[in-house]
Order: C-alpha cells, then sequence, then structure tokens
C-alpha cells in the first residue's frame, strides 16, 4: 500500500466524519444540547486522531521486519486504545460534556466506512441493474 494512499484514505474519512458531525449541528442547536455538541466534536476530533495515529503506524510498519512490524502495530494498537480510554474517562469527570456523544464520535468513523461501502456496492448494484433494463428496452 503506498503511503499517499494511505494519507488520502485518512483525508477522505475525516473529511466525511466531519461533514456528518456537521450535519447533526443544527439538530443539536435547536435542542440546545450544548454538552452534546462539545461530546461530538470532542469524540469527533479523538476518533480522526486515532485515524491518524493508525496511518502514522500503517506508514512506519510497512518498513520494518515482519517481527517488528508485529510488535510495533500491537504497541500503537495499544496507545490508540488508551487514547480513547482518557477521552471517554474525561468525558465521565467533567459535567459539561456529554458521554454519550462522545461515544457517538468515536464510533462515528466506523460508520463513514461501512455507510460509504453500502453505498458504493448500491450504486453498483444499481448501474448493472439500469443496464440490464437499457437492454431490454432494445
Amino acid at each position: 500500500m503506498k503511503s499517499n494512499s494511505v494519507e488520502a484514505l485518512w483525508y477522505e474519512i475525516t473529511i466525511k466524519c466531519i461533514k456528518v458531525c456537521l450535519l447533526a449541528l443544527p439538530f443539536l442547536f435547536y435542542f440546545q444540547e450544548f454538552s452534546a455538541i462539545i461530546g461530538l466534536i470532542l469524540g469527533t476530533g479523538a476518533a480522526v486522531a486515532k485515524l491518524y495515529f493508525l496511518m502514522a503506524s500503517v506508514k512506519s510498519a510497512s518498513e520494518m521486519s515482519s517481527g517488528q512490524a508485529s510488535t510495533y502495530t500491537y504497541s500503537r494498537y495499544i496507545i490508540r486504545q488508551a487514547f480513547a480510554g482518557v477521552v471517554l474517562i474525561g468525558a465521565i469527570f467533567i459535567d459539561f460534556i456529554n458521554f454519550y456523544w462522545v461515544v457517538i464520535g468515536l464510533i462515528l468513523p466506523k460508520f463513514v466506512i461501512l455507510g460509504g461501502r453500502v453505498l458504493t456496492s448500491l450504486q453498483e448494484s444499481y448501474g448493472k441493474f439500469s443496464r440490464k433494463l437499457a437492454k431490454k428496452g432494445d
């Protein structure tokens, strides 16, 4: 995997996460859920940071031997999960941050990635279906 493709993928997922977050913010403003807004922003920021750390570890591990890469990626995985744990513990103990919205922000990239795959497969299926209909019409 080229480093440019990893960076491009990280950038694409980051932009999509920010767009989804921006879609949710007007509803939260309308209901005056300011702790939820802070939680969503904090969780999304932490998730994007975790993705950046993942990208950096993949780039570094690709230049190592197999044994070194395995140890390195495992240690970086523990660091990423500890980072998420610190964010969640901070959200529990800080009153003006909504814990549930931090969790939503942290898992937002997973939904963005899965949603992108579902939409891509639906578009491919629709393309095949429309080509079949066009052939029947001829």
